[in-house]
């Protein structure tokens, strides 16, 4: 079940987040703290964001945080992969949005495929410099051309 999140969804949020980075990127170096991700979440994504989770049988398995034009996290945790979660959340999110953007890692090609099947083009490539990794990544954008 998709619904939106809540503040006390918080520390559930932020262990997905962790623990579905470390799978699918293995590579990409850690900049925060269990601490410091929690408060990120809680304090900052939260308050700000649109933040709708995936809820299977009381369990955060996914979710997606997201502005009007950008969508800036989507996860699903590991045990979830390939079921389809990760569509219904990115399916959800477009429903609400006629353009998107997002950042991705370049060496995330599960993730850039993923979006490719979604209609997303990849319109920029950087260095990484300007991401707290500082791992090159791929911006890329998603326009509404029919109904989902």
């Amino acid at each position: 079940m998709l619904r939106e999140a809540s503040v006390s969804d918080a520390p559930a949020i932020a262990r997905l987040h962790t623990v579905s980075r470390e799978a699918a990127m293995p590579w990409l170096p850690v900049v925060h703290s269990p601490e410091e991700v929690l408060e990120f979440f809680r304090d900052q994504v939260l308050p700000c964001q649109t933040v709708i989770v995936a809820d299977t049988l009381g369990q955060v398995t996914g979710f997606a945080a997201y502005t009007a034009d950008w969508l800036n996290h989507l996860y699903v945790g590991p045990d979830a992969w390939r079921s389809g979660l990760g569509s219904q959340l990115l399916r959800r999110v477009l429903a609400a949005s006629s353009v998107l953007q997002l950042w991705t890692f370049q060496r995330n090609h599960n993730a850039r495929t993923f979006y490719a099947r979604f209609g997303f083009e990849e319109v920029e490539f950087t260095d990484g410099q300007r991401n707290e990794e500082k791992t090159p990544d791929v911006r890329m954008i998603w326009r509404r051309t029919e109904d989902l």
